[in-house]
């Protein structure tokens, strides 16, 4: 693929990025009633880096999970490090993942999204911070999953972000 299109992508991916931030700042008042919504930005993010781990470098999750991080006044950093710990494990795995469905796909997420989770609230409470509700953040995780699926197929089907066919190469020098 051609670097330009490379680049586009990742423009596109950070417009989306700062979209999903631009609209959690907005005073709209809760989406779902008084039920949290998803975390838009991490499955977005853990769509393309499974399909295309070239479109997601490391210093554009930094940036915009850091911005959001400050934007919408959570921990500073401690999201961004867990999405960079998460982002870079589920980028390693790609190999691997070129051949699954989308259920065997949907349970290689699942875990990693239930990672980040606990490992936001263990370190909270390992600094004594207050950590969220925890009933809250039963939905507001099951939420993210079940929006997860709705994501991959918007990425699939509107943004055309498609696995590597065999054979083809990436702009990392990578196979499929």
């Amino acid at each position: 693929m051609a670097p330009y299109a490379v680049w586009k992508q990742r423009a596109l991916l950070a417009g989306l990025l700062s979209l999903i931030i631009f609209t959690s700042l907005l005073p709209l008042g809760p989406m779902f009633g008084s039920i949290p919504g998803p975390d838009l930005a991490m499955c977005l993010l853990f769509a393309f880096v499974l399909r295309r781990p070239d479109y997601v470098p490391l210093g554009l999750v930094l940036v915009m999970v850091f911005a959001a991080d400050a934007l919408l006044m959570r921990p500073l950093g401690l999201w961004t490090l867990i999405m960079l710990v998460a982002t870079e494990f589920l980028r390693r795995s790609v190999v691997q993942t070129e051949a699954l469905t989308p259920a065997e796909e949907f349970g290689q997420i699942l875990p990693v999204m239930l990672a980040c989770f606990i490992a936001e609230r263990l370190i909270l409470l390992a600094l004594l911070a207050e950590p969220p509700v925890f009933f809250s953040q039963v939905i507001h995780v099951g939420m993210t999953l079940v929006f997860y699926p709705i994501i991959v197929l918007f990425t699939h089907s509107v943004l055309g972000v498609r696995r590597l066919q065999p054979g083809e190469v990436d702009t990392l020098g990578g196979r499929a």
